[in-house]
């Protein structure tokens, strides 16, 4: 089909469509010789994060609301059974099939070189996608080898795994049904998330258990998903979620909005006293250290001159992909520096350097004595 054939299944006019090109609401994209286009702003009933291809529309991973309060948010949400999924802490991706070749779509509704470049190792998509061509597979990307995230599962020690929690429908905002996608990720050998099963609002005190226990092994949180349509999907994070989010974000605190860090200090009292711990001095230490002992550091480095860096580390199947994933960064303007690529094994190790250039230029600015307003 044309993709103007494609977007009037969303009631799309053409007229609309080329409006929206012209104000670069719609950007046209391509990876290997696939055309896809990126909705960056809202045009007709398309979100921003969807991605229109000639063999469909993948539309945008729905936000997930959040509760702060386990017991009270989940009465809130639920009057019937529902699902408990864990939370795991990476990157989301959408997995499809376009044009005869299975791609990884993040978020910002770009095909990702390096989780397309990994999907072989993850499960048998042809195999999947052979039989199910217009189902798209959702699921985390996590590890301590990514390119984009400095945090991961603990029970991820190297590289990185896939997580799948969730299978929806080309052409459709909808899902299939729980017991349906279970069925499918157990039938085509998907991993996923972990399940704890179905529960009812009065389960509560098992509830937190398995949160507390999420808690102590460093986990993120868990995802409660409604068996009735009408009701949300909501989430809610550990204590020790929050603290590890601020300690590999605070080094860039200036480019932060001061949200990120009051919700996550919120989120982590509110759960101290649900569950009955004590702000001690241990808690208050780790908190103080979360914040303030990163951009300690990215202020010593632009006293002394240095800019501001972080590291990562990933493995990829093809050669080709690396150079693919830098001409990603390019594009999405991340100044970027290769400064490893070594094969090992079946894979190809590879190390990169990103310069933080907005924080060392805002706080160079400061150390060096220029006035401000604030």
């Amino acid at each position: 089909m044309s993709v103007l054939e494609i977007i009037s299944m969303a009631k799309i006019t053409e007229s609309l469509w080329n409006e929206s090109l012209e104000g670069h609401s719609v950007i046209p994209d391509e990876f290997d010789g696939i055309t896809y286009y990126r909705i960056v702003k809202k045009v007709g009933e398309l979100k921003k994060g969807t991605v229109v291809t000639d063999s469909g529309i993948i539309y945008d991973f729905p936000r997930i609301a959040r509760i702060m309060h386990l017991e009270n948010g989940i009465k809130q949400a639920f009057s019937n059974p529902f699902y408990a999924e864990e939370k795991v802490d990476g990157y989301n991706v959408r997995i499809v099939k376009v044009q005869g070749h299975v791609l990884a779509f993040t978020r910002g509704c770009y095909v990702c070189p390096f989780s397309t470049d990994r999907l072989v190792d993850f499960f048998d998509y042809d195999n999947f996608f052979k039989e199910n061509p217009d189902l798209i597979v959702c699921g985390e990307i996590a590890g301590p080898e990514n390119p984009y995230n400095g945090e991961s599962p603990p029970y991820v020690t190297e590289d990185v795994s896939f997580f799948a929690f969730d299978i929806r429908i080309k052409n459709s905002d909808r899902q299939i049904p729980m017991e349906k996608r279970y069925k499918l990720f157990d039938e085509y050998k998907i991993p996923t998330v972990k399940r704890f099963g179905k529960f009812i609002p009065s389960d509560i005190k098992d509830i937190k258990k398995y949160i507390q226990d999420l808690n102590e092994k460093g986990c993120e949180g868990l995802v409660f998903k409604p068996t009735e349509p009408s009701e949300k999907t909501v989430k809610y994070v550990t204590a020790g979620s929050c603290m590890r989010d601020m300690k590999v974000t605070s080094q860039l605190m200036t480019e932060y909005q001061a949200e990120f860090f009051t919700n996550r200090m919120l989120r982590s009292l509110f759960y101290l006293v649900e569950h009955d711990l004590p702000l001690n001095k241990g808690f208050l230490e780790k908190a103080g250290e979360a914040l303030l002992q990163p951009l300690y550091e990215s202020v010593k480095k632009v006293a002394g001159g240095e800019m501001i860096t972080e590291r990562f580390k990933m493995r990829f199947n093809k050669e080709e992909n690396i150079k693919k994933l830098f001409d990603h960064f390019h594009k999405c303007k991340v100044d970027a520096s290769l400064v490893r690529q070594e094969k090992i094994g079946q894979h190809w190790h590879v190390e990169y350097i990103r310069r933080c250039f907005p924080s060392y230029e805002m706080l160079q600015k400061h150390w060096d004595g220029h006035s401000h307003f604030d």
